[in-house]
């Protein structure tokens, strides 16, 4: 189930007492929850279509950041700083994925190819953009600030504006964590 992953993701905790935990510690837990339950009750008819327009416009707008209902997010997805976050609406995220304060994912034109795609571990630093039809691949990092056009490796690190890759090398999402 894709809330007890993200609760473990979150507080690296699990049962009854992690909810306690992350629900009280973890700003991006709650609204990772409250996320996925809007998109839950999108799809059973009408008052469940009203429910998570009030669910994401409340819970999700009020606290400054906007997630798409369009958006495919995978179970562990990691918001230490959710505020300032957009999150398109053809955005595709893989699992455990981190997305810090002030980054946006969106489109470049107008066609819905035009969303970018964030593989497995992948971490984005804070105030980074990725816009276009952008795959970040697996355990890639994005560091702050940077705009994201072009399709980054697997492992490697891209930074700057417009980003380059500045090294393609084995680092995984949790030694990223660890080096920040």
């Amino acid at each position: 189930m894709a809330w007890r992953e993200d609760l473990v993701a979150n507080t690296g905790l699990s049962g009854a007492r992690g909810a306690i935990v992350g629900w009280i510690t973890s700003p991006g837990f709650v609204i990772v929850t409250w996320w996925r339950l809007a998109k839950r009750l999108r799809g059973s008819g009408r008052i469940g279509r009203a429910l998570s327009w009030i669910i994401l416009r409340s819970c999700l707008t009020g606290r400054g950041c906007y997630i798409s209902l369009l958006a495919e997010i995978e179970p562990g997805l990691i918001l230490p700083h959710p505020i300032g976050l957009v999150i398109g609406e053809g955005v595709r995220i893989g699992r455990s994925v981190t997305l810090y304060q002030s980054v946006t994912l969106g489109r470049r034109g107008s066609s819905e190819a035009e969303y970018p795609k964030l593989e497995d571990n992948v971490v984005v630093y804070a105030g980074a953009v990725v816009i276009g039809p952008v795959t970040v691949g697996k355990a890639a990092v994005i560091a702050a600030n940077a705009v994201v056009n072009r399709d980054v490796p697997p492992g490697s690190v891209a930074a700057g504006i417009p980003a380059r890759i500045l090294s393609n090398t084995k680092l995984t999402a949790s030694s990223a964590r660890r080096e920040a």
